[in-house]
């Protein structure tokens, strides 16, 4: 019997014949069995499964050939369990040789991830060679709907696609039954633009649950078959092999599709109010200053501060206090025309930019945004009811500056000058006030020179914890300023000063190479985590002065971690790809800081060979037990790293219900005052 003609069945049956006379078993079964070894030898592997295979047989059978009936009867029932072993060998060697060819071809690229009904469609095509299944489908919940994505192996007729979806809403929504779901949504997909008419006269289903946990990502995925007769059990172990692929092709491609369609709504907007955010709100002011100066006109801004914010948070609860915040989102949009920018840039803090308006202007606009916060009166519960007044500086390009730093040091001073003179006030800076505001820069750049001179410059050391055993697991590097009467100045200070002077690298070199020589002196063997700058990027004599210290010290490179924010990595991508490839080739690790801030947060995963992603801490600020949405976007981006394996690092844990909101997302790390302020020396 040749290999070809193996028929498991025919073995099956002949096995369990009944024969006349306890010799013709016998022979029947020593046959059978040196018939199953030859076939079992032919095979080209496993090789272990082949001589075990063997050898069982004829311990089995060969050594009892004593004419006991009994042991006949126990031998042919263990026979039978071998070739159905047997059998399901060969199936899956040769299922797994054409699912593997497939398997390699999977790329979960941005292009395939966005188009995930595509690429699904493409799979499908290639499989349907595996298996000639009729349809495929992905059920998922979103918005209180039952969304089904079918796609169908060939165009059925209009009868046979109305009973697949009565099959679908009588069997597998019934998960759901505990919802109560108004909407059912069918989008159907043809893999073949043949057409074919099919009766139903049985319906084979197969499903896998993908995600159950995660309403929005996570759904049903199944296949169904339309047979003329019983599925055999190789058919139904297709099928789910089948099944176990297009769970990676669509279950995770649709998972990180969402994650990554949030990542670019959220990189931009702020979570609580949809309004922008402080860094778009940043790189929008650029391009406007730009313009102005190019198209010679005016343009103005309103920073907005809410008065006694605080007391409404202490008093009511931070639920409260988020309500609050919506509502004067609200209002700022309202009162603004559609070409006017609103966005929020910290807890209780806004911003309007008014392109194409003068001062006499801006001030209408945002006299009248005072008064309509006043008069705004929310009813919260039991008859209580708040208000909120604000404080409001406005400014002019270019009166009252030529650039975006001037613009918003300028209108701040102006917030809190609106502050001094008792609140719920509109102000705008005298000329005197503006030249003491310069005047009081300029005396900080000769600060700073002097200090980057005499090399006053300090490194901090805040803690990095594992959150799932809560040990130390790194150290964060932080730059201080330590003037000459000891006055301990934190970064914000002076460094977007130093990056004006060219003098950045300066302050880099110095404070990498003292926190190395403590990390030396104090034989640390965690990781120290080392800020890099834009200028640090291309600079190759930096590059040469950070090795050369690294090797003076003989400090194993692989307990350095740099880390460089994501606006300055998008913004030189070749660069900053071939300075990792650089530091990883020489064993460092390298970490994206302010994940989820910029534009694409998710293209640099694919592109740059990282090791951590630390989450921007205005992601983590907004989470709260009572509000879903915050906890879903950093679950998002949890999932997105851990599909790419990379380590999570969540920065700002101010309080433990983060930190437990956190634990639970399965964050890897995190770090924030709640955990541990910086300090001069390590833990």
């Amino acid at each position: 019997m040749s290999r070809k003609n193996l028929n498991f069945e025919n073995l099956r049956k002949e096995l369990a014949l009944k024969s006349g006379t306890v010799i013709e078993n016998l022979l029947k079964y020593n046959s059978l069995i040196k018939g199953l070894r030859r076939e079992i030898k032919s095979l080209s592997e496993p090789q272990e499964f082949k001589e075990q295979s063997c050898d069982l047989i004829l311990e089995e059978f060969e050594k009892n050939l004593n004419y006991n009936i009994q042991l006949v009867k126990d031998g042919s029932i263990r026979a039978i369990d071998l070739i159905l072993l047997l059998e399901k060998e060969v199936v899956d060697k040769k299922l797994l040789q054409e699912e593997t060819k497939i398997l390699k071809e999977i790329v979960l690229s941005r292009e395939n991830i966005m188009d995930w009904k595509g690429y699904a469609k493409e799979i499908l095509r290639k499989l349907r060679a595996i298996y000639p299944y009729d349809l495929f489908f992905f059920m998922f919940e979103e918005d209180n709907t039952i969304k089904f994505y079918i796609f169908y192996s060939y165009i059925p007729p209009d009868d046979l696609k109305e009973e697949i979806k009565v099959y679908l809403t009588e069997n597998v929504v019934k998960n759901f039954k505990k919802n109560p779901y108004r909407n059912l949504d069918f989008e159907e997909i043809y893999i073949s633009n043949k057409s074919r008419r099919k009766e139903i006269k049985k319906i084979h289903i197969e499903t896998h649950q993908f995600l159950p946990d995660s309403p929005g990502i996570g759904g049903t995925l199944g296949l169904i078959v339309l047979p003329e007769e019983r599925l055999s059990r190789k058919d139904i172990n297709i099928l789910n092999s089948i099944l176990s692929i297009m769970t990676l092709v669509t279950g995770s491609s649709r998972a990180l599709s969402k994650a990554i369609t949030e990542l670019e709504y959220f990189a931009g907007h702020d979570p609580l109010t949809d309004l922008y955010n402080r860094r778009i709100f940043e790189d929008l002011l650029k391009y406007e200053v730009s313009r102005a100066k190019r198209k010679n006109y005016k343009f103005s801004l309103i920073l907005i501060d809410l008065d006694n914010f605080k007391y409404i948070n202490d008093t009511y609860g931070h639920h409260i206090g988020d309500i609050v915040l919506k509502s004067v989102a609200d209002i700022l949009e309202a009162s603004i025309r559609d070409g006017d920018l609103v966005a929020r840039i910290g807890g209780d803090e806004f911003v309007i930019l008014l392109s194409e308006t003068e001062l006499e202007k801006a001030l209408i606009v945002a006299e009248r945004i005072r008064k309509n916060l006043e008069n705004n009166k929310l009813c919260i519960f039991e008859g209580a009811v708040i208000s909120v007044s604000a404080s409001l500086g406005v400014v002019e390009f270019p009166t009252h500056g030529t650039t975006k730093e001037e613009l918003m040091m300028v209108v701040d001073n102006a917030l809190y000058r609106a502050k001094d003179l008792g609140k719920n006030k509109v102000y705008v800076p005298t000329h005197e006030e503006i030249e003491k505001t310069i005047k009081e820069k300029r005396k900080e750049f000769s600060i700073l020179q002097e200090a980057i001179d005499k090399e006053l410059f300090v490194p901090y050391f805040q803690p990095i914890y594992d959150l799932k055993n809560d040990n130390v697991h790194a150290y964060e590097v932080l730059a201080r300023l330590k003037d000459e009467k000891g006055e301990v100045i934190s970064a914000y200070r002076f460094i977007s000063l130093a990056e004006k002077l060219g003098k950045i690298k300066d302050i880099d070199k110095t404070i990498i190479k003292k926190a190395l020589t403590e990390k030396k002196e104090n034989d640390l063997k965690e990781k120290l985590f080392l800020n890099l700058s834009a200028k640090d990027i291309s600079d190759d004599s930096f590059w040469q002065y950070i090795f050369s210290v690294v090797n003076d010290l003989n400090i194993d490179p692989e307990e350095i971690v740099f880390e460089l924010t994501e606006r300055e990595a998008v913004k030189e991508t070749a660069e900053v790809q071939a300075l990792i490839v650089k530091l990883k080739d020489k064993g460092f690790g390298f970490a994206i800081d302010d994940f989820g801030s910029g534009y694409s947060s998710f293209y640099y995963l694919k592109y740059f060979p990282i090791d951590y992603v630390k989450i921007d801490g205005e992601f983590i600020r907004e989470l709260k037990p009572s509000d879903p949405k915050s906890i879903a976007f950093v679950e998002s981006m949890d999932l997105l790293c851990k599909r790419l394996n990379i380590k999570t690092v969540a920065e700002s844990i101010e309080n433990e219900d983060i930190l437990k909101i956190l634990k639970n997302i399965g964050i890897d790390y995190g770090q924030g005052f709640h955990l541990g302020y910086p300090e001069s020396k390590f833990l």
